[in-house]
């Protein structure tokens, strides 16, 4: 009978579509694993500057130099730093990171240290995370209560 073909015909297209929704790949086979290599260059862009919890300066111009020292360590580096009024003078920062795989980004977490003129040496921690396009960093400068905010795009 006509129903029973329709029916039957009804339960291979169910079938064929069980299969193919069950069969998608959800692996993301073509995701890369990041590694320090896809991070390495240089990231012009933006920091916002706060002191002791107050914005001392929005959206300074700056760069960023992300080398590779190992595997899992990288050497951030700010050129010629300053902050209007309270650091006049420029610092260069160079701190050495540790690198931590997260998904879809690398993890930074490392210290540096800056002397300064009359204030003598202060522990810079610098943290962030990098995808091999952009680059988000905080570097702190606790004792003397300063926070950076810098986020940048990668230099093609």
């Amino acid at each position: 009978s006509t129903l029973d073909r329709s029916s039957a015909a009804s339960d291979v297209y169910k079938r064929q579509v069980c299969l193919f929704t069950a069969c998608s790949d959800d692996d993301n086979d073509d995701k890369v694993t990041l590694i320090v290599d896809n991070i390495v260059g240089t990231y012009p862009g933006k920091m916002d500057i706060r002191l002791t919890g107050n914005s001392v300066a929005s959206d300074i111009a700056a760069s960023i130099t992300v080398g590779k020292v190992s595997d899992g360590k990288v050497k951030v580096s700010l050129s010629n730093f300053t902050i209007p009024d309270v650091l006049p003078s420029p610092v260069n920062i160079e701190a050495e990171c540790d690198v931590t795989p997260s998904t879809d980004e690398l993890k930074l977490n490392g210290t540096a240290t800056i002397d300064l003129p009359v204030v003598g040496k202060l522990d810079v921690v610098v943290t962030g995370d990098a995808d091999g396009e952009e680059l988000d960093l905080d570097i702190v400068v606790t004792k003397v209560g300063v926070v950076v905010d810098f986020d940048g795009h990668k230099k093609k």
